[in-house]
Formats: structure tokens, sequence, C-alpha cells
């Protein structure tokens, strides 16, 4: 665990400023300046020691001394405006827009920091960290080295989705994947399925492994069969499963994963969902697959945006001591979308 930075005291503020202990409590706790028992000077000089001073590491002195930016920073661990990743980071980029007009706070984003093997790194020296009064995290995969030294720093983050790649107490904001994967398949289970596959890409991340434990869970109580796949460049031995009968539904990991294989196996003369079902365990809305909708999941990105927003702000303005007093973990629930493409297997029908 990294080391935690040390505050300064306000005695040593006090010793800086060149004024007693008590005038720094006061200036802390007095941020619209109404006590007019402390000259203009003075309480300069507070500020100014306080900047000078590494107590500005520590948001919540920050804010009571009146020297908060009203900034919120965004910092993505992949880049997150390209084409390719803005059905992803969209809703949520428009959640934060949003919350922020509303919290009358500006958006800062970080993207001088190199990107290094796919991945942004927090902690360099070009990241302006600490020009923002709080952060919002961005990102598939996280570095649990950079979440677990914002925790023992004490700096107001949030991470969007749910984090285990450290045992610290991780602020954040995340969909409850488990609990639409288990009423997908059971929708799978009452239209007549007993035997699926699980087609995932073999990302390593906390939502993958979530909807990985998920239909394994699933399969297990309601007894049937749902192997694991990974998606390579080419699709047709997963396709030749369903030829064989081997599958009659294809749950896949994301809806472009989803859209491939219903091409792949449109290629192969299969037809979904007359021969093989297929759903998505991801946003399916404004998809469309062999002219049906596609069957999966509406996830509130937008929602989840404007809550780890309002949650980043509540650590703004509470001390970190004080932070176990709120649920800083939170998972958001979303709805399973019955769509077209998940109907009862042609043996049933």
């Amino acid at each position: 665990m990294s080391p935690k930075t040390r505050k300064v005291t306000q005695k040593e503020i006090a010793q800086l400023a060149g004024v007693s202990q008590t005038t720094v409590s006061m200036v802390l706790n007095d941020r619209d300046g109404t006590n007019v028992r402390i000259p203009d000077a003075t309480r300069e000089r507070v500020k100014r020691a306080i900047e000078q001073s590494t107590y500005v590491a520590d948001p919540a002195a920050r804010r009571l001394a009146g020297l908060d930016n009203k900034i919120i920073g965004i910092f993505t661990y992949e880049p997150a405006l390209s084409p390719e990743s803005m059905d992803f980071y969209g809703p949520l980029l428009t959640g934060l827009e949003r919350a922020a007009e509303e919290a009358q706070c500006d958006l800062l984003f970080f993207t001088s920091s190199p990107v290094e093997e796919g991945r942004r790194r927090l902690f360099h020296r070009q990241t302006r960290l600490r020009l923002a009064d709080g952060c919002v995290l961005l990102g598939q995969s996280m570095d649990g080295g950079d979440l677990e030294r914002l925790v023992d720093e004490g700096f107001p983050f949030v991470a969007v989705g749910r984090r285990d790649e450290t045992a610290a107490r991780v602020p954040y904001v995340g969909i409850d994947y488990a609990s639409m994967t288990a009423g997908l398949v059971d929708q799978a289970y009452a239209r007549g399925h007993r035997r699926g596959l699980y087609v995932h890409r073999d990302t390593d991340s906390p939502a993958a492994r979530d909807r990985r434990a998920q239909i394994a869970s699933s399969a297990a109580t309601l007894g049937i069969q749902i192997p694991e796949a990974v998606a390579r460049d080419d699709l047709a031995p997963l396709v030749a499963r369903a030829q064989a009968g081997d599958a009659t539904v294809f749950f896949a990991e994301d809806t472009f994963l989803a859209e491939d294989l219903a091409h792949a196996l449109h290629r192969s003369g299969l037809s979904v969902p007359d021969d093989v079902s297929l759903a998505a365990l991801g946003e399916v809305r404004g998809h469309v697959v062999a002219g049906r909708t596609l069957s999966g999941f509406h996830i509130p990105r937008t929602r989840v945006a404007a809550a780890a927003l309002d949650l980043v702000q509540s650590l703004i303005h509470l001390p970190a001591d004080e932070w176990s007093a709120i649920e800083v973990q939170q998972l958001l629930s979303g709805t399973v979308e019955p769509g077209d493409t998940l109907a009862s297997p042609a043996s049933e029908r």
C-alpha cells in the first residue's frame, strides 16, 4: 500500500502565517468571511500559507478556507472520445455534463497523462489532479495502486463501475450486472432453453467477472448447461456448436459481440431467433439484428454518471474521516429488455 501523505497541521499553518492556531481555525471555519474579528490582511496570510503547504492537498480544508475551485476532474484510463468508445462513454459523459451544470461546477478532462499499453497513468507528473476539488474516474479496468493511493490521501474521487482491484474502500457507482444477467437467463429458461453458450472476450474487469460468475451461478441453480467460450477472430467454431444442436441460445458479453455473432450465424444459414436465440449482456436499445430488436439490457449510464458526480460532491464537502458515515459504494439497477431475438427453441415450437 502506498504511504499516506502527511497533512500539515493547523499549528504548522499558524507558524507559517505568523498567526495563532486559533486564528487559523477561525479562517478555516469562516468561509464566507463574515467573521469581522479577522482582518482581511490576516485572512490572506492564512490562505497563502495554506496554498504554500501540503495542507492544500486536503480538499475539505480548501473548501473551508474558500479556496475550492468548483472544478471536478474527469480521468479516463482509456481514450473515451474516439468513435469506437463513444457508444460506451457517450451516455456517461452526458450524465456528467448535466450533473455538473446543476451543481454549478466545471469539468476538467485530464488528457495530458501519456497512454502506456492502452492505459493512462493517473499519477504522472503531467497530470494536474490537484487543480480539481475532486475527480471522477472512468475505465473498464483501473490501476489498483492508483485507487489505494487516492484512498490513502483522502482525495475525493468516485470510480464509475464496481471496483475490486484493491481491498481499499474505493468509492464507486456502478451497475448491478449480476441481477440483470440472472434475469436474462431466467427468461431464456422460461422459454424452454436448456443448452446455451456464453461467449465473451476474455477481458479481466470487475464487470466482466460479474457477468461470468452470474452465468455460472444461474446455470447451476437452474440445472442447465451454459459453458463459456472465448470469441476469436474466427467465430465459425462457435457457430458450429449451434449447428450441431449443442446450444439453442447464445449469450454474448456485449452488444457488438452479439452483432458479430448474428452476422456469423446468418452467413452459415442459421436464422436468429428461428434457429438459435441470441441475447447480449449489455446495452441493446437502438441495436437491431436481422431486422429484430436485440434482447439484452438497458443500462442507465447517464444516471450512473450523475450519481457519481453527486457522490464526489458529497465527499468534497466532508472531511475524509467522516466518509464512513455515507454509502460510498453504490450499484444501480438496470432492466432486462426482452427484445425479439430471444424466443423458444425450435424443438419447443
